[in-house]
């Protein structure tokens, strides 16, 4: 898990500084822009920047490719050619012809700096478990560019979504998905954000094919927000009270250890454990855990 960096943004000053322009022309082209984009990054240093360094030198030690070489040809043709079969199976939207080799999220240069561009920038997040709609409502006032799907198991769900979007002009969607038999043939999109609050602990100990459905569909990010009883102190009476009511009523256990099983294996990174330490009166449903499949 990632130190604590340095957190910056870029601001005028900055393009007006990289490009060497005239502020008044970067004022003018790009002011409104930069209020629209996550412009957020953190900057390597100390002991993160050294393990990207290393990462660098042995990046160019393993480096076989060679500029010109008459091979490349068909290595050009075969990456345009997965451009060109995206755009036609994504409805020709031009977001399909950003070439595979730019990747999204990676450490990068500027200004002089090693940086890690902000992560939170997703093209659609689905809210698996999403009964009511109560939580997908906050998403699409949130997020209203961004694509919402509701996913639920019972039919209701589902028309609450596609009710409230076609009221509301959400830019949302409900389809049936059922966690414990996820079906395969559901593709998520690959820069999204997977949610679920309180739908894990419903499975009772069910999650082994809903984690293998995520492993295979790679979405950028997963949060859970969720009761883990493996978290609780059981020598303490407060933590005891709420893990038995956990465990009697049967609420899913095992789900942490199987993440950081897959953790320890180089499946998943898990990014933040937070047991947020509130909930109702009988358990604490809300520790949140974000992870992403590797």
């Amino acid at each position: 898990m990632m130190n604590k960096l340095e957190v910056k943004n870029v601001d005028l000053q900055t393009l007006v500084d990289s490009f060497g322009a005239d502020i008044l022309d970067v004022k003018r082209i790009c002011e409104e822009k930069l209020y629209d984009i996550d412009t957020e990054y953190k900057v390597y240093s100390g002991l993160e920047r050294e393990k990207l360094i290393i990462e660098i030198l042995k990046s160019i030690d393993s480096d076989k490719q060679i500029i010109g070489a008459p091979e490349r040809t068909n290595v050009w043709n075969d990456g345009w050619n997965e451009n060109l079969n995206l755009l036609k199976n994504n409805n020709y939207q031009l977001e399909s012809l950003l070439p595979k080799f730019i990747k999204k999220n990676k450490p990068m240069r500027f200004m002089g700096e090693y940086i890690l561009p902000n992560e939170q920038n997703f093209d659609s997040i689905y809210d698996i478990g999403c009964g009511s709609s109560y939580n997908l409502v906050e998403l699409c006032k949130q997020f209203p560019k961004k694509k919402i799907y509701g996913f639920d198991f019972v039919k209701s769900s589902v028309d609450i979504v596609n009710e409230i979007s076609k009221f509301y002009n959400f830019n949302a969607e409900g389809k049936i998905f059922d966690i414990i038999n996820p079906d395969l043939d559901i593709h998520l999109d690959e820069n999204s954000l997977v949610f679920t609050q309180g739908v894990i602990e419903q499975v009772a100990g069910k999650f082994e094919k809903f984690i293998d459905y995520i492993l295979q569909m790679k979405p950028k990010l997963v949060v859970n927000s969720e009761p883990i009883y493996e978290l609780y102190d059981q020598d303490i009476l407060f933590d005891y009270l709420a893990a038995k009511f956990h465990y009697k009523r049967g609420y899913t256990r095992g789900y942490l250890p199987k993440l950081l099983e897959l953790e320890k294996e180089g499946r998943i990174k898990i990014i933040k454990l937070k047991r947020l330490n509130f909930g109702s009166l009988l358990m604490e449903e809300y520790t949140c855990i974000a992870w992403k499949p590797l």
